[in-house]
């Protein structure tokens, strides 16, 4: 696991809850989670607002504050689970983490760290084997 991951992996499981929003219906969605972190690039949503429909393999950003640091993680659905809450895991694609800056009256969102997991796919793989 890289530096980066681990140490956004931290901040995110410090931080503990969060907003997952999404479309459905050409709609925003928002909806308040509880969120613990795997060992993998991975992560679990806990819902504790109702939701209905199904989020299986959507799209979505899950969004995290505490004091001046700012977290937004690109996911998808890779996993929903109903128990007595519903769990969603969610599979990270992206993660970048802001922090408040401020100067006098003016404040802005410096970028501290981003994550964006490599991917190879299997036609790239087949084909560098190939050459």
């Amino acid at each position: 696991m890289s530096k980066k991951l681990s140490l956004i992996k931290q901040r995110i499981g410090d931080i503990q809850c969060g907003l997952l929003r999404f479309e459905d219906k050409n709609k925003q969605v928002t909806l308040q989670v509880k969120v613990t972190i795997n060992e993998d690039t991975s992560l679990n949503c806990i819902v504790t607002d109702e939701y209905s429909q199904k989020l299986m393999n959507k799209n979505v950003h899950l969004i995290q504050k505490h004091h001046n640091d700012y977290l937004h993680i690109a996911g998808k659905v890779s996993e929903e689970i109903k128990k007595n809450n519903r769990v969603l895991a969610v599979e990270i694609e992206r993660v970048c983490w802001f922090v408040r800056q401020s100067r006098g009256s003016v404040s802005w969102l410096r970028q501290k760290c981003l994550y964006e997991p490599t991917r190879i796919t299997n036609k790239r793989r087949t084909a560098d084997m190939r050459a």
